[in-house]
């Protein structure tokens, strides 16, 4: 078992780090991991009593607790990603982002096909962190009302749409007093009414 976590398991890591692995990769890897688990000696295969995907559940449920290779490489583009957002004055930032994100930045730059195999891995990470993010909001200078998920911390949730036009294009300190980060109820029940409660208790 410590062999399999500790060793076979992480060999793969450096590679899913920098590429997005194609599924009959990860395929051939899973499969060397449960002959590994199951066979006794090379040349010899036996039975796997048991799927893969319930070796992959965690102990607390039942499983073994193996990783899942493919959710653990988008983890790890979704970790490279996290740091081009956050350091983009760094080396890697400043070369990545100076060739594929020109006229925006990383999270809102859209795929191309000239792109590298690199990029795009990186691609798959930065949608990961969309799909899976939301904002805290502070002064609200920053964050789109209707665009943007901020009415929640454990969902991503954003205002019920249609905006009018004069409101299409306000950030969530339009909801607050002006100069202050407290919220302005009478400005809510103008703009968004139908979500009072839940920005109240933000």
């Amino acid at each position: 078992m410590v062999m399999l976590k500790g060793v076979l398991s992480a060999i793969p890591s450096h590679s899913m780090t920098c590429f997005k692995l194609p599924k009959s990769l990860i395929k051939r890897i899973q499969s060397a991991v449960t002959r590994f688990w199951w066979d006794d000696r090379a040349g010899t295969k036996k039975m796997a009593w048991i799927a893969w995907s319930k070796m992959m559940q965690p102990k607390s449920k039942g499983g073994l607790g193996f990783r899942d290779f493919e959710c653990f490489n988008e983890a790890l583009l979704a970790k490279l990603s996290w740091r081009l957002v956050h350091r983009p004055d760094s080396l890697l930032g400043r070369i990545l982002l100076g060739k594929y994100c020109t006229d925006s930045g990383i999270l809102t730059c859209q795929s191309k096909s000239s792109e590298s195999n690199g990029w795009k891995g990186i691609l798959i990470g930065r949608d990961l962190l969309i799909n899976n993010s939301g904002w805290l909001i502070g002064d609200g200078n920053t964050v789109e009302i209707w665009s943007d998920p901020w009415l929640s911390t454990t969902t991503r949730e954003s205002p019920m749409r249609p905006a009018t036009e004069t409101t299409a294009s306000l950030k969530v300190s339009s909801l607050m007093t002006l100069g202050t980060t407290e919220w302005d109820l009478q400005k809510i029940r103008d703009i968004c009414p139908a979500h009072e409660d839940q920005i109240l208790k933000i």
